[in-house]
């Protein structure tokens, strides 16, 4: 199919997003709206209307749904009968294990299910993560990429994750056809999380601090890049002449800019208008956090009977010492995707926006 004529399919879709009112998947839907999709449903448990125009928002519908709740999901797919499912959801990564194999591995099997008894859906895109796959420092293609599994993994979060990935890439079919879609951490307007935290740490005067020796690289993605990437995603399932190469098949997408974590932090630092030199670097080893954040795991587990947690986890410290470095390649290739043009403007647009809202 030309892509003159697949914008035109675009036009003519009815596409359910899950999760459509969270960080990406608000952006999904307005991507989706941008390429005229006439009717997009959202469905979360307590769905937000979005601050859209007028004439954008009377295409959209809201659903409240538990995904994990096959009785729920299954009269919105007989009320909307979706040509195609984006599929965003997830649980907070410090949420607990089982929120996290009922929001996620339950929920993407639910759903999996629901679009298959749908004669309307044909395809499915799911929105994995960096981490559902064993880290490396050289840039990992697809096809050696590893999932974790229930006999190796390193968090709740990162399991559930590789779960609903391999279920994904393994439910398509010539009735359904999946794709799986591999971001590392999103940046951007309206984040809820990552730049929050960015800001926070300006604020607090902690921008200056540093865990560990910051050798590990990592890759980053502007959301609405990201939000692209599952929309090419989706036109390619539904174009006869690109289908076979990404049905059933997972795409890492980044801005293709691999560097430490703190160097990126104190790019937005400084976009913020609160730079650190070289020399004003307190180096915090990661050992010490370490240590500290289990003793606290541990006093929260005595004194709140396990029933809070502390804000500082040992596992988002260990995430400091994981890394990603992955190839982009076959998102190019075989969905179109390009990464951001200039990640510094990217950078400056989202730090503008939080030290304006937040």
């Amino acid at each position: 199919m030309a892509p003159a004529a697949l914008a035109e399919h675009i036009r003519e879709l009815r596409v359910l997003v899950t999760g459509g009112s969270g960080f990406l998947g608000a952006h999904i839907v307005a991507r989706l709206l941008d390429e005229g999709a006439p009717n997009v449903a959202i469905v979360s448990r307590h769905p937000k209307p979005l601050d859209v125009d007028e004439h954008l928002g009377q295409r959209l519908s809201y659903h409240a749904a538990d995904v994990a709740d096959e009785r729920q999901l299954q009269h919105v797919f007989t009320q909307f009968r979706p040509h195609a499912v984006i599929h965003t959801a997830a649980p907070h990564h410090n949420a607990a294990a089982a929120t996290h194999t009922r929001a996620t591995v339950e929920g993407t099997r639910v759903l999996l299910e629901c679009a298959n008894k749908c004669a309307e859906t044909r395809a499915f895109v799911y929105t994995s993560s960096d981490s559902a796959c064993v880290p490396t420092q050289t840039p990992l293609v697809e096809e050696k990429a590893e999932l974790y599994t229930e006999s190796r993994y390193p968090n709740p979060y990162a399991l559930s994750k590789a779960l609903a990935d391999h279920a994904t890439l393994l439910a398509n079919s010539k009735e359904l056809m999946t794709a799986v879609v591999r971001i590392p951490a999103i940046y951007g307007e309206n984040d809820n999380n990552f730049i929050p935290q960015l800001l926070a740490s300006v604020r607090k005067k902690e921008h200056k601090m540093q865990v560990g020796q910051n050798k590990k690289v990592f890759e980053f993605l502007y959301v609405k890049k990201a939000a692209e990437a599952h929309v090419l995603a989706l036109r390619a399932l539904l174009d006869p002449s690109a289908s076979s190469d990404v049905a059933g098949e997972a795409f890492f997408v980044s801005d293709g800019h691999p560097e430490p974590f703190f160097d990126f932090a104190r790019r937005c630092y400084a976009a913020a208008g609160s730079p650190v030199a070289p020399d004003d670097i307190t180096i915090i080893p990661l050992a010490a956090l370490q240590a500290a954040a289990s003793a606290g795991e541990w006093a929260y587990r005595i004194l709140t009977l396990g029933t809070k947690q502390p804000t500082l986890r040992r596992d988002n410290i260990n995430h400091l010492d994981r890394g990603v470095c992955w190839s982009i390649e076959k998102a190019k290739h075989r969905l179109g995707y390009e990464p951001v043009a200039d990640q510094d403007e990217a950078i400056k647009r989202s730090m503008d926006w939080a030290v304006s809202s937040l």
